[in-house]
């Protein structure tokens, strides 16, 4: 099944503030006379920044073994789930950004945190996470429906 998350307001915020930005400093280069560098220099910056935009996740198709983060730009296929649980609060405090994206669009990219280690992040928002382990160990945390968590901790106790 396909789910869809809210983006965070200050992913929207942020979004729109680089966005603003880019237009600004096109307009500035382009059209006031500024030297050829910043003619050839300021697009390829702004192509990778939203390039990195792009790979942001757009949906999450769930079933019981199987995730499919699909982006903007290509999927992220998530195959073998182990584990799903929620993510406690306080677990991603203090994590440290590997590479990634923080804020333009989403969440994206390799994280470690002293509670849950090195994950890769696939999020749109910070309110519905979940941290989906793989048979071979991989961790990601990505945006996960809560009344699926809610099922998955309910059978548990039932058993």
């Amino acid at each position: 099944m396909i789910y869809r998350f809210r983006r965070d307001w200050l992913v929207v915020l942020l979004t729109l503030v680089v966005v603003a930005i880019t237009i600004y400093v096109m307009f500035d280069v382009y059209f006031m006379k500024d030297d050829m560098v910043d003619r050839i220099v300021a697009p390829i910056v702004f192509a990778v920044i939203y390039i990195l935009a792009l790979r942001t996740p757009r949906y999450f198709f769930i079933e019981k073994d199987l995730i499919i983060v699909k982006f903007f730009l290509g999927s992220k296929v998530l195959e073998d789930v182990s584990a799903v649980r929620p993510i406690l609060k306080g677990e991603l405090k203090g994590i440290i950004k590997s590479w990634g994206n923080g804020g333009l669009m989403g969440y994206t990219g390799y994280f470690e945190s002293m509670y849950i280690g090195k994950f890769q992040m696939y999020a749109v928002n910070k309110k519905e996470l979940a941290l989906v382990t793989l048979a071979n160990g991989k961790q990601y945390v990505i945006n996960y429906p809560q009344e699926l968590l809610e099922n998955k901790q309910g059978n548990k106790e039932l058993a």
